[in-house]
């Protein structure tokens, strides 16, 4: 599992203080970014291969509001590939109540095509993300 650890700022709020939805899609991207990171793969020398992996599906699911001021963590993982899909879990908690889950699912495209096998050049960093929870 790959922690992020955040604060919600004034930028990540609407006018109540409460932190705004969009503020959740951004933070579960760069929990993404940064676990390939931690594997091994940085997302520009992913791209520099030619390889996109765009959002085909999110689903998030609030339980609790965050406020300005809030610390929260992003515990994120990744599945095995399911088809053509790369399907990601998270949640964001604070302190010890998770406020919000998040599925999202993506697809592995080189030059606009849907890959169906991670191209061999990934393989062991997707392997390391599924098989060590990264």
């Amino acid at each position: 599992m790959w922690t992020l650890t955040k604060r919600v700022l004034p930028q990540h709020t609407d006018y109540a203080g409460v932190m705004w939805h969009g503020a959740y899609v951004q933070w579960l991207e760069e929990a993404r970014v940064e676990a390939l990171q931690a594997a091994g793969l940085g997302y520009a020398a992913m791209t520099a291969m030619g390889v996109d992996m765009p959002v085909v599906s999110l689903q998030l699911e609030y339980r609790h509001s965050l406020r300005h001021g809030d610390e929260v963590f992003v515990e994120s993982r990744c599945s095995a590939q399911k088809g053509v899909r790369w399907p990601w879990a998270s949640c964001f908690i604070r302190g010890d109540t998770v406020v919000a889950e998040a599925t999202v699912q993506l697809v592995m495209l080189r030059q606009g095509r849907v890959l169906r096998r991670v191209p061999s050049e990934l393989q062991l960093v997707m392997q390391k993300l599924v098989r060590h929870g990264l």
